[in-house]
């Protein structure tokens, strides 16, 4: 599903940005970058740094000046943060554009069968025996990502796309109708929401 998002995000900023810098928040392999058009200087951060990547504990706050970016891109990030709320202000901060923020919903019909079942709702939600850093901080609803968005963004202008999974062969008859069900009931049946931050320059 993460191919779902990140394929939602560069599509949004190649219809609206071109001849841009772009700092991809926890960028892991850089999956994001081969798919967009007219980025002139693209960076990442992430635990190990690497060519234009930046080793960076989101926790500390992102080590750049203000508006060094023109678009920042922060997909499935801010749920593995303690401090989440600093972080995505840190994202508007070094963002001179747009920001585009993605976040799961943790309330997905899957994940709630899972948990039924007794198999968890997700990995990323083990108790191991052994300290991890790369886990979920939050179990998040639809509604609790767009309320933290939205309240948190202010003065910037947001919108907000549904992200639904992504199917094979089923896709003509399961696509649309997992569109309804999920503008229907999003909490139960929207996989995630992506985000479009654009900054007010005069906040």
């Amino acid at each position: 599903m993460s191919l779902r998002r990140l394929g939602m995000c560069a599509d949004l900023i190649n219809r609206h940005y071109d001849d841009y810098s772009l700092l991809d928040v926890g960028c892991r392999t850089m999956d994001l970058k081969p798919m967009l058009r007219g980025c002139r200087e693209y960076s990442g951060t992430d635990f190990v740094p690497g060519e234009n990547i930046f080793e960076c504990d989101l926790e500390k706050g992102l080590p750049f000046e203000d508006d060094a970016f023109d678009v920042v891109a922060a997909l499935d990030v801010l749920e593995h943060l303690e401090n989440a709320h600093a972080t995505l202000q840190e994202v508007f901060r070094v963002a001179r554009k747009a920001a585009f923020i993605s976040l799961p919903n943790m309330y997905y019909v899957s994940f709630r069968l899972n948990f039924l079942r007794g198999r968890g709702i997700s990995g990323k939600y083990a108790f191991p025996p052994h300290r991890i850093a790369d886990r979920h901080r939050w179990v998040l609803s639809y509604s609790e990502a767009l309320e933290f968005v939205y309240r948190n963004a202010t003065p910037h202008r947001v919108s907000h796309q549904m992200i639904v999974p992504a199917r094979g062969r089923t896709r003509l008859i399961s696509g649309p109708i997992e569109k309804w069900l999920g503008a229907t009931w999003p909490d139960l049946f929207a996989y995630g929401v992506l985000f479009k931050v654009e900054l007010d320059q005069q906040a």
